[in-house]
């Protein structure tokens, strides 16, 4: 097991998969975050009363998300992926499909497809967790812990990119959560 293991860190080594999949994996739960806050905004305002609703139009789209990011990154990755392995072949004159290259690139592609698809349910299943919480707090409440769920998704991301680019990671939680601010406000301008 510890071999595999060790053949798998290399793999992510020799593909730089780790660098795309960090992106990504911001990106994408930045994504489920502010479309679900969208959901859950939409149904506050459309009067939605029965948290089984919100619940499942949150858990179905958050499917929809991974399903959709794991099978359009994994074909676009591998894609990609196969172009480069097939460059560096004609550069080489030299068949590499059985080689320690070729197997980190289709890992990779697997790598990314799976960060691709789990970020974006991750943060929509966090901020519909609320709702479930439901007779025991109100539907109004609900609303609320969600949309403030979503503001600390987005702050964690911000701090986490900070990290990356070494900025200052509260200035970029900060940032995030503006951006999640404008998003409710706009969404709920617009679904009153």
């Amino acid at each position: 097991m510890r071999k595999r293991i060790d053949r798998y860190r290399e793999y992510l080594v020799t593909s730089k998969a780790h660098e795309i999949a960090r992106r990504l994996f911001v990106m994408n739960a930045f994504d489920g975050a502010l479309t679900i806050m969208g959901v859950v905004i939409g149904a506050h305002f459309s009067g939605v009363s029965d948290p089984h609703i919100i619940i499942t139009a949150g858990f179905a789209g958050a499917l929809a998300m991974g399903i959709s990011g794991i099978s359009g990154a994994y074909l676009a990755e591998r894609a990609e992926r196969k172009r480069d392995l097939r460059k560096l072949e004609t550069a080489m004159l030299q068949n590499l499909d059985d080689t320690h290259y070729a197997r980190a690139t289709e890992f990779a592609s697997i790598v990314v497809a799976v960060v691709d698809g789990i970020s974006p349910a991750l943060s929509a299943a966090i901020l519909v967790m609320p709702y479930f919480f439901v007779p025991g707090i109100s539907m109004l409440w609900a609303f609320y812990s969600s949309l403030a769920l979503g503001l600390a998704v987005l702050f964690t991301l911000g701090v986490f990119l900070a990290r990356i680019s070494d900025e200052r990671p509260v200035v970029s939680g900060i940032q995030m959560i503006l951006v999640g601010l404008i998003t409710i406000i706009i969404v709920s301008l617009v679904a009153r």
